[in-house]
């Protein structure tokens, strides 16, 4: 009898567990993405649009729904500036799950609304947002319980940004915030330095004024009756053994004080880690806001992981690490259920170290990236948005496509440039998989900014929570706190001089006592420049406001020549580190967005696109200077304009760049970032791709210029030839014979070749010598500016670089032929799981090609990303095989030599109108 109790009392548990269990399945915590159907309307209800999904912007919403025009098409920028002066809303009909309401926190959590909005749940206003790149939280468990049984909508009522600055403005009681409005070539707004939001939003000398708004980034219900993990930190330190790893996780715990008590559990996928250090317990009381930081300590033996390197230097290993919090009450079925008690999160980690060296020289102090022991030199550009319209530009797709041409380049970093946005967690991962760093700006740029304590407490929870989601990806190299307002003040960009005191003191305390210790905060193991370009340590040493910011003995510079022929290697002064510098140049003629427009039209609408106060003088002066110029009535001028200004630009930045290689030794300069990477519309800019992804000459020509070994060679200032191998590989010394070819511009066999053997050893410069190339011509009684210099290197026989160098302008090289270029596609083949076409083209000529350039016809528009082997080369050899790829989705097109246009200086020179 006693038996048969015991039994009928076990079934009887036994079925109360599985009830429980039950409840488990139904009660679990967790999200609910609230990305679909929503709708958006102006403030007077004519404008309605429905069934949105997030992301979501008003200019994207109007295009979807037919009510404008693309703002990138046309001059549409200006027909638009309506749209940012409405109010708009976005709303949504919430769903009313009863058993959502029984766990401990309900919060609605907006992950990025751009930029002032009131929220409501039904006619009750739960909060506002005042900051774009800020995360919102707003505990609505009263308030949905209450409301749940009548139909509850969510309300975004989302004001004008550009009324809401001038507001500010007009209300601010401090000194001018400097510069008020942009010049007036951009056609932008006023103000946008008084709100937090994309600084390019308003305008910019390369971007279109697009006063966004909308819901950016997702919108989610999160619920949970214990904790949820936010954020992860990773930070390394390096023993002689292993590494010592502190983990911070950040804990949430509902939006006001809470104590805490549970365990966490850490975990390195791949990795083995003592069983003692893998669980702590916490037992702990949040802060005011409900958050809770938890720091932790792992030791990892240095043989049991692989280091993360960057692009060109090996394999950027990365690892999971996993963390695990359970509720100390976890296993008490009385109170609990165990799937509520339970919060998990992986990111992914790289071992490595990273340090920003700045060690004392004769004449200043170095500044170099030393990674994993190694010194490296920076090789990469600036980054801005992918897309001028927020809720684009997380587009994975094209993120994706811009990242790999920049790992396909040979660059090891990219500068995050401060006037844009903090990009996606997708934007860091895949950095972190292509061994990209990234040299990070905080989001201010070109200007002076409130200091008033709104504004103040206003970024220091931006910093805190950007660096915070973005610190432990090995990716991020340093951070900075803004993009050129110390130099802005030095150099009185913007009239501040006559107040200079007050405005250098609003500085400091913006970007030295708020941005820099809430960087710290997080992230006290990496650098913190305050500005860029800076003269850094040495900064420190000057207050923080250094006489000369720009001054090439320390820290980095920005560099722009618009007077100089820069084209000529010797105007280049050089410095430690170079984080800008660049040339403008006009995108494609066939990517203007020009429809039945005629030439006057494409001028008046590049006229209208061009926002240097410079306009298009330098870029027509430096094609004047070097090449063959059309003359205004030619027929063909914008097109061969637009050609003469990309293999100018090529050439300009080309010449730059390996002027600041080749003075690693000689001068320490140990980086290079030319400005600018992408664009975000098509205009004249400084970008090597053009907006939609297709490259300009300059990209095609970064691979070489950036390569791991590379010949650089150019005419130093007293007329010497001066060449030198580059070597950004590891391993033992190498055995290189160069090659200079003396090459006449009209036959394919070179004049004479002078030949050099020499050792080059790992991660460095060397210099070949300095040879007296004019002196030895006009000894050979050969005309100089008839010859060009063709440079080979070999190493086993086999080539592994290249290089030109131009003795005289190339518009003055008489013997230049008028050459005939023939395409023949050879082979065509298209993969319909990738939908990649690929081709290979034989390129035949029957004199030497001076930079020829190949570009498909606009017919071929259903074809996306299309890239050559090679563009804008120079062609010594009769005939060679170049490749080219595009996106065609269905494999649909049928493309022949004849879809195929091409262009070189030599048809140029023998065009009658030019």
């Amino acid at each position: 009898m006693l038996d048969t109790l015991k039994f009928f009392l076990f079934v009887v548990l036994l079925l109360i567990t599985i009830i429980l269990n039950q409840n488990v399945t139904s009660k679990k915590s967790g999200e609910r993405d609230l990305s679909q159907f929503w709708k958006l309307e102006n403030a007077n209800g004519t404008l309605k649009m429905e069934n949105l999904t997030l992301p979501s912007g008003v200019y994207t919403a109007l295009e979807q729904g037919l009510i404008i025009e693309s703002i990138l098409d046309f001059k549409n920028d200006l027909t638009t500036k309506w749209i940012a002066r409405d109010n708009w809303t976005y709303s949504l009909g919430l769903p009313c799950d009863l058993e959502d309401f029984n766990f401990t926190h309900v919060l609605l959590t907006l992950h990025g609304v751009d930029t002032f909005a009131d929220i409501y749940l039904g006619d009750t206003l739960i909060g506002q947002t005042y900051n774009m790149f800020t995360r919102y939280r707003f505990n609505i468990k009263a308030k949905l319980k209450y409301e749940c049984r009548h139909s509850l909508r969510l309300r975004l009522v989302i004001r004008s940004p550009v009324a809401e600055a001038a507001s500010l403005s007009a209300n601010y009681q401090s000194r001018k915030i400097v510069p008020e409005c942009p010049p007036k070539v951009y056609n932008g707004e006023c103000h946008v330095n008084l709100i937090r939001k994309m600084q390019a939003s308003f305008s910019w000398d390369w971007g279109l004024s697009a006063p966004s708004m909308g819901i950016w980034k997702p919108v989610r219900l999160e619920f949970y009756n214990s904790v949820k993990i936010r954020d992860i930190t990773f930070a390394l330190s390096d023993e002689e053994t292993h590494w010592s790893v502190l983990i911070g996780v950040y804990l949430e715990v509902g939006t006001s004080r809470r104590k805490i008590n549970g365990t966490l559990t850490f975990k390195i996928l791949g990795v083995e880690i003592p069983s003692e250090q893998q669980i702590i317990a916490v037992d702990e009381t949040s802060n005011s806001f409900g958050e809770l930081l938890v720091e932790h300590n792992l030791t990892i033996p240095r043989k049991d992981v692989n280091l993360w390197w960057p692009n060109g230097y090996g394999k950027a290993t990365l690892y999971n690490l996993y963390v695990k919090w359970e509720d100390s009450q976890i296993n008490n079925i009385r109170f609990h259920y165990r799937d509520t008690q339970i919060a998990e999160k992986i990111v992914r980690v790289g071992f490595r170290t990273i340090k920003l060296s700045q060690e004392r020289t004769s004449d200043g102090l170095m500044f170099y990236f030393i990674v994993n022991d190694i010194p490296i030199f920076m090789k990469g550009s600036n980054w801005i948005p992918s897309s001028v319209l927020p809720e684009s530009s997380y587009d994975e797709n094209y993120v994706k496509f811009l990242l790999y041409a920049a790992r396909d380049a040979n660059m090891n970093m990219l500068r995050v440039w401060g006037g844009g946005v903090y990009e996606s967690d997708y934007f860091y991962r895949l950095a972190d998989e292509l061994g990209i760093l990234i040299w990070h700006d905080m989001m201010f740029a070109c200007s002076t900014y409130p200091t008033n304590d709104e504004f103040l407490v206003n970024v220091a929870i931006e910093v805190h929570q950007n660096v915070r989601r973005i610190q432990h990806h090995p990716c991020v190299a340093l951070w900075a706190t803004n993009n050129e307002n110390e130099v802005a003040l030095r150099q009185n960009w913007y009239g501040t001089r006559l107040n200079e005191e007050a405005y250098v003191a609003d500085y400091k305390k913006l970007y030295v006592n708020i941005i820099q210790p809430e960087i710290l905060k997080v992230d006290k193991w990496r650098t913190v420049l305050i500005s860029s370009p800076s003269n850094g340590d040495r900064s420190i040493e000057e207050d923080y406001y250094a006489k000369n910011p720009q001054d090439p003995r320390y820290g980095d510079v920005h560099y722009y020549n618009y007077v100089l022929d820069g084209w000529n290697p010797i105007i280049y002064r050089g410095g430690r580190f170079i984080s800008e510098y660049g040339f403008q140049s006009f995108p494609a003629f066939t990517s203007w967005p020009i429809r039945d427009l005629d030439m006057n039209g494409l001028a008046d609408l590049i006229e209208h696109r061009q926002h240097s106060p410079l306009r298009n003088g330098p870029i027509l002066q430096m094609i004047e200077e070097n090449l063959p110029m059309p003359t205004k009535n030619s027929s063909n001028y914008w097109r061969d304009i637009i050609y003469l200004s990309q293999v100018s630009q090529a050439m300009i930045v080309k010449t730059e760049t390996e002027v600041y290689r080749s003075k690693r030794i000689e001068q320490g300069t140990m980086g290079a970032l030319y400005w600018q990477l992408n664009d975000v519309w098509i205009a004249p800019s400084w970008s090597s791709i053009e907006y939609g992804g297709k490259f300009k000459i300059l990209h095609y020509w970064m691979k070489a210029i950036f390569a791991q070994r590379h010949v650089v060679a150019y005419i130093n200032a007293m007329k010497m030839l001066d060449i030198y191998l580059i070597r950004d590989t590891l391993g033992p010394n190498e055995t290189w014979s160069v090659e200079v070819k003396v090459q006449r511009w009209n036959k394919f066999m070179p004049v004479e070749q002078l030949s050099y053997n020499l050792n080059v050893s790992k991660n460095t410069v060397v210099k070949l010598g300095s040879i007296d190339i004019y002196d030895h011509m006009n000894q050979k009684q050969l005309d100089a500016k008839e010859h060009i210099l063709l440079i080979d290197v070999y190493r086993n026989d086999k080539r592994i670089a290249e290089n030109f160098v131009f003795l005289g302008k190339v518009k003055q090289a008489t013997q230049i032929s008028n050459v005939n270029v023939n395409l023949n596609v050879a082979s065509v083949s298209c993969n319909a799981a990738s939908n990649i076409v690929k081709l290979s083209i034989e390129v035949t000529v029957n004199y030497p090609a001076v930079f020829v350039y190949l570009e498909l016809t606009p017919e071929n528009s259903a074809l996306k990303q299309c890239q050559f082997s090679k563009n804008g080369f120079l062609q010594f050899k009769p005939i060679q095989t170049i490749y080219m790829q595009c996106v065609d989705m269905g494999c649909k097109s049928k493309i022949q030599s004849s879809d195929i246009t091409v262009l070189t200086i030599n048809q140029l020179m023998f065009q009658e109108d030019v």
